[in-house]
């Protein structure tokens, strides 16, 4: 079955000559295709004809303050313009975003480039973290910020390969701050228990939140909640080994699964990681603040055998690290 389509047009054309050397604009808006994605699939489509006015480009969904329509794809047409923002007669209307001006951003399809503008936002416009001020090409694969929502674009001749790929990612990372999510994490972590409980090998699992994040949201706004969050991952990225599998497992929660690491190991990585968590500065529009995490530890032992049981060890630990007075590492005994 075909995922609904919905088109909207933006005007008529002028004349008839018009019409027979350029489509309407329209763009098309759908929902990522209900079926399962495995890693190792190939989707081949059908190349476009040369004489076709420039690459397809699409827009997908990837981040969404209360996860809504994640993965939904909107088709732009070449020769024409789309803006999005919160009011109604914007072509991407999304009013439920508090943090989108009423037309908030442009993208303007040129005979082969796609260029993205900011529309004079309160909040501004990102592309691939960097706050534009001028109107900026979009390359394929760039990933842009509106407000608290956040898209992938597209642009290929072979665009179903690349929109399919997008959905798999959407499937398996985060897409806020493009680490594991939770349904990999326990993917990964389900097949590392496997693996020690036949090998006889440790396993060790950190958790940690951010302290007081609900008092960041309320204070700073929810666009700076969502910094924070993504500078964590950049901090805490490059002190981590290839096999450990890091990722988002929760709004402020993050996970560490360590392979063959006994607890004192995972102890010393949290510490290093808390410091530095810590021990950087925070500035987001002009405000500065301190950051801070507390963290759980667990590891397989007789009596925590099951993957649920780990969590519930490190989550306890975790606990007992806010009831310690927080920015500490606990692990669970």
């Amino acid at each position: 079955m075909q995922p609904p389509t919905t088109t909207v047009s933006s005007r008529e054309p002028e004349d008839e000559s018009e019409a027979a050397q350029t489509s309407r604009f329209e763009l098309a808006f759908e929902q990522a295709p209900a079926r399962r994605l495995d890693g190792d699939e190939t989707l081949v489509a059908p190349r476009r004809r040369s004489s076709d006015p420039g690459p397809e480009a699409s827009l997908i969904l990837i981040a969404h303050p209360l996860n809504e329509s994640l993965g939904a794809r909107f088709r732009l047409r070449p020769r024409s313009a789309v803006v999005i923002g919160r009011a109604t007669s914007s072509d991407v209307s999304l009013p439920e975003i508090s943090s989108l001006s009423r037309h908030h951003a442009r993208l303007t399809y040129g005979t082969e480039s796609v260029v993205l503008e900011d529309l004079g936002s309160t909040n501004g416009t990102y592309v691939n973290g960097q706050r534009i001020e001028q109107e900026t090409i979009l390359r394929s694969g760039d990933r842009f910020q509106v407000g608290a929502v956040h898209f992938k674009f597209l642009q290929e001749r072979d665009i179903e390969n690349a929109y399919h790929q997008a959905i798999h990612d959407l499937v398996v990372l985060d897409g806020l701050t493009q680490i594991a999510n939770r349904r990999k994490f326990e993917f990964e972590a389900e097949r590392e228990l496997g693996r020690a409980r036949r090998y006889g090998r440790s396993l060790t699992l950190i958790l940690f939140d951010i302290d007081h994040f609900k008092l960041v949201n309320d204070t700073y706004g929810h666009l700076c909640g969502d910094f924070v969050l993504k500078r964590i991952v950049e901090l805490t990225r490059p002190l981590l080994r290839r096999e450990q599998v890091f990722a988002r497992v929760g709004g402020e929660e993050f996970a560490i699964l360590c392979p063959e690491a006994a607890a004192v190991n995972a102890r010393a990585l949290a510490e290093r990681v808390r410091r530095k968590l810590s021990m950087n500065p925070y500035e987001h529009s002009g405000a500065k603040f301190d950051v801070t995490c507390s963290f759980g530890i667990a590891s397989l032992s007789p009596d925590i055998t099951t993957l649920p049981e780990l969590y519930e060890a490190a989550d306890r630990a975790l606990y007992k690290s806010k009831n310690a007075g927080r920015d500490t590492v606990t692990v669970w005994e």
